[in-house]
């Protein structure tokens, strides 16, 4: 046999080992793929066989005595919110927006970019809020009920229905956006430290949640209310200092797109599943909750665990 050909018949030999190494790869990563998923089905078996044998009743007197809403409108919907987590995953995922604390001078300096915090200091007004998160989370597991923390960035809302209002003012969107993943990344490694690992931190503005296309509901009474919100917003005693200012028609429409963003959140929130920790105090807390449902989106279920100390008197 010619060198020639021996070459080729080694060369085709090797070909052949090599096709066979990929298959016995390709056929390994499979069996390993199907052992991962194997052992995540007997984990959620073993959680839901675990959850099934919670107090039920006890979980819903747990999240009623956390909710501060009297009357509240969704709570004939929490049982079967918890049953269609535990089916699907074996746990109650509870979600709470977040809002980061946003640098609203530096829209006036030579980086507008750094309104976008991309550190994280404090956790602003959710600082407050951990006790009451890690309490409820505590009670709900004596109960039987295992629960996952979804932790909500709302860190797009100035860029969907403030920033294309800004005619004087270029926001550079490349370096605005690294500076929402790297805040995301350092909430979330801040909350890990906080909660532990069954905590999830989403960035809306990472995963394109903008303004819904559908036309949102909104009442005169609601306009109004969202008319005097961003009345104050850019007065000079809000975070802005009275340094943009806006026709009344551009604030109608502000208001509509904001609805539209919300709209767009709610319909997040139903994909998530769970149910919602509304932040909000008692003075908008069933509107906040409207807004999420206002392009047709039912949302998820939503209690009402906290109050302002301002709020106290009024409650």
């Amino acid at each position: 046999m010619s060198y020639k050909k021996r070459k080729l018949k080694k060369s085709r030999l090797g070909q052949l080992k090599y096709r066979l190494g990929q298959v016995k790869y390709a056929l390994l990563k499979r069996a390993a793929v199907l052992l991962q998923k194997i052992s995540r089905l007997f984990q959620i078996r073993f959680q839901k066989e675990r959850v099934l044998m919670l107090n039920l009743p006890k979980a819903l007197e747990v999240l009623s005595r956390y909710d501060r809403l009297t009357d509240n409108p969704d709570i004939s919907k929490i049982s079967e919110a918890i049953s269609a987590q535990l089916n699907k995953e074996g746990l109650l995922r509870l979600c709470v927006f977040i809002c980061p604390k946003f640098n609203t001078q530096a829209l006036f300096s030579p980086k507008p970019e750094n309104y976008m915090p991309a550190t994280v200091n404090t956790l602003g007004l959710f600082e407050d809020r951990v006790a009451k998160v890690t309490a409820l989370r505590k009670d709900l597991l004596r109960s039987g009920l295992l629960t996952e923390l979804n932790l909500i960035l709302g860190d797009n809302d100035a860029e969907e229905y403030i920033f294309p209002f800004m005619n004087s003012i270029d926001v550079h969107r490349n370096q605005y956006r690294e500076r929402q993943s790297m805040y995301r990344r350092a909430f979330e490694e801040r909350c890990r430290d906080l909660f532990g690992k069954n905590c999830v931190v989403w960035s809306l503005a990472e995963l394109a949640v903008t303004k819904d296309k559908t036309k949102p509901n909104i009442s005169s009474e609601a306009l109004s209310k969202e008319l005097k919100f961003f009345g104050w917003l850019f007065s000079v005693e809000g975070p802005y200092k009275g340094k943009l200012s806006f026709s009344r028609d551009t604030l109608i429409e502000m208001a509509t797109q904001k609805y539209q963003l919300y709209g767009a959140q709610g319909k997040f929130l139903e994909m998530l599943g769970g149910i919602l920790l509304q932040t909000e105090g008692p003075g908008v807390w069933l509107e906040r909750t409207q807004m999420l449902r206002c392009t047709g989106s039912l949302a998820i279920p939503a209690i009402y665990p906290w109050i302002r100390q301002e709020e106290i008197a009024d409650f």
